[in-house]
């Protein structure tokens, strides 16, 4: 067992890089103490926690047989990372190979050999010169060395194709020299024939090696891939989602992941002991909202192909991934997973019939993968790419939704549509009295300083990057200073801005730096920082 404060200790801030001293949790916020970065902004391996985190979701839900399913070596759960082998493309070396046992095969050399001699063939085919070929008289008869067998068809003439690609036997062709080919008479009839008779003459056959394409195996390691499905329609789901989304190993899309993962599900909306000091009354309410998701809008997303959800038995004669039930056979309408007529989402197109993306509402492609979820009903599908939380509009991590009210969402945003989410320390607020301050909601203890945790009812704050900061820790760490006096200018002071460069919107502040005129309201040009009120002040200026 781990403590939540150990895990990720001393860790470097990817984003601040040296500013954080290292990776320390703050004690009720959900954030380091240091540079006031999450966890997943460091550099923290957080497979096994997420895995833990992802087991406990799934417990005691209809999906602990899947969960079941994936359980390996002990583990509750493990992340589906995989390693897929893919065959890329590359140029090597081949020679050419015999055609079809209908064609006769032309190889670029043919070297004669000398047979016994016999009486002259039946003039049933006419034999172009070969590129390449010797030139002058040749042999009355010759067949062709390593062509198929059987009869030659008749009256055929055999047109020349460079590389040794013949035409298919029983066309007519007329014969041209090939390009290159020395001059000559042309050669009697040459029998194409795979049978010669004792007096044809034998030729030689010389394969060329020309560049040919080989498969060169390439490696892929993905963190996360869908569960229960085969290689080939995981790789073709990965190459629907947008490239900086895929989550190969090492990877911005890996990182993303991870970064969604922290987000999408946090382990604080599902567990009270990792609260902060909930009361025994509101544990009980976070068992029941905790209950109710698990029952009623707890999802994992699944990969089928559309011209499956409109058969009536599926690719393995049950109804959806668990086997929920067969369709009527012979139903002729556009059925869903679960047997039942297709709704709108549904286009019927012929027997196979179409679906149109939930969300995008265009045409799903027969042949390419689709996601479904089982709470949605099986007469809805979505393209990898647009299977994404209602709010954030962010990839649903893993496949993991909640679905109300007709919506997908992720856990963070199913949460916020439930209860009160508190701006300190990111929980839902399940007391029945908090504050609500600048658009947010807070925990009554959790409404203090983002810098230094001090209280501020009834005191003087400041909303920087959207969190409360008392006045003395702004004007500390966040206060702009005036350009003229170098101070910093307090909050409620008023203050002229022109690009970087800001001033007390005072006399004594803002005024010009050649003539010490008071600029409050008038006219005036800056120059490196310093306000100049006309033409002969910037060139005294420039001057001195």
């Amino acid at each position: 067992m781990t403590l939540g404060h150990e895990i990720g200790a001393g860790a470097a801030c990817l984003k601040c890089k040296d500013k954080c001293e290292g990776f320390e949790l703050h004690f009720w916020r959900k954030i380091c103490r240091n540079c006031k970065c999450g966890i997943e902004d460091h550099d923290v391996q957080l497979q096994t926690e997420e895995n833990q985190k992802v087991g406990r979701l799934f417990e005691d839900t209809k999906y602990t047989g899947l969960i079941a399913k994936l359980k390996k070596d002990g583990v509750p759960y493990r992340g589906n990372q995989i390693t897929i082998s893919i065959a890329a493309p590359a140029t090597g070396t081949a020679v050419s190979i015999p055609a079809a046992a209908s064609a006769a095969t032309v190889y670029p050399t043919i070297t004669p050999t000398p047979a016994a001699p016999s009486a002259p063939a039946a003039p049933s085919a006419t034999s172009a010169p070969i590129r390449g070929a010797p030139s002058g008289p040749a042999a009355t008869s010759a067949s062709i060395h390593g062509a198929p067998s059987g009869p030659a068809a008749p009256s055929a003439t055999s047109a020349p194709t460079r590389g040794g690609v013949s035409g298919p036997a029983g066309s007519s062709a007329t014969s041209t020299p090939n390009r290159g080919a020395a001059s000559g008479p042309p050669a009697p009839s040459t029998t194409t024939s795979g049978h010669p008779s004792a007096a044809s003459v034998a030729a030689t056959v010389t394969p060329t090696a020309f560049p040919a394409k080989t498969n060169v195996v390439k490696a892929i390691t993905y963190e996360w891939a869908p569960p229960g499905v085969n290689q080939s329609l995981a790789l073709r789901y990965m190459e629907l989602l947008p490239p900086e989304r895929r989550p190969v190993a090492g990877t911005q899309g890996a990182d993303y992941r991870k970064k969604q993962m922290a987000k999408q599900l946090p382990e604080h909306d599902q567990d009270p002991s990792l609260c902060h000091e909930l009361t025994p009354a509101e544990v009980k309410q976070m068992e029941q909202y905790v209950r109710k998701y698990k029952d009623e809008a707890l999802g994992m997303g699944d990969l089928t192909l559309p011209e499956e959800m409109c058969t009536p038995s599926g690719p393995a004669g049950a109804m959806g991934p668990y086997g929920l039930g067969a369709g009527a056979a012979g139903d002729k309408a556009a059925v869903g997973k679960a047997g039942a007529p297709a709704a709108p989402g549904a286009i019927s197109s012929g027997p196979a019939g179409s679906f149109a993306c939930h969300h995008c509402q265009k045409v799903m492609q027969q042949g390419d993968p689709a996601v479904y979820a089982e709470r949605a009903g099986y007469d809805k599908l979505w393209h990898p790419a647009c299977f994404v939380c209602c709010t954030c509009k962010e990839l649903l991590v893993d496949m993991i939704y909640f679905w109300k009210k007709g919506q997908l969402y992720c856990g963070r945003h199913y949460g916020d549509s439930e209860k009160p989410r508190c701006g300190g320390c990111d929980e839902l607020i399940f007391s029945n009295e908090y504050t609500q301050a600048e658009g947010q909601n807070w925990h009554l203890k959790h409404f203090c300083c983002f810098d230094c945790d001090c209280v501020l009812a009834g005191e003087t704050y400041v909303m920087e990057n959207d969190k409360p900061v008392c006045k003395p820790c702004y004007m500390k760490n966040h206060a702009v200073h005036c350009t003229a006096c170098q101070k910093p200018i307090e909050p409620e002071a008023q203050r002229v801005s022109y690009g970087e460069h800001h001033w007390h919107a005072e006399p004594e502040c803002f005024l010009c730096s050649g003539c010490s005129k008071c600029l409050m309201g008038q006219r005036f040009m800056a120059l490196q920082g310093k306000l100049l009120c006309s033409v002969e002040c910037k060139k005294k200026v420039l001057a001195s």
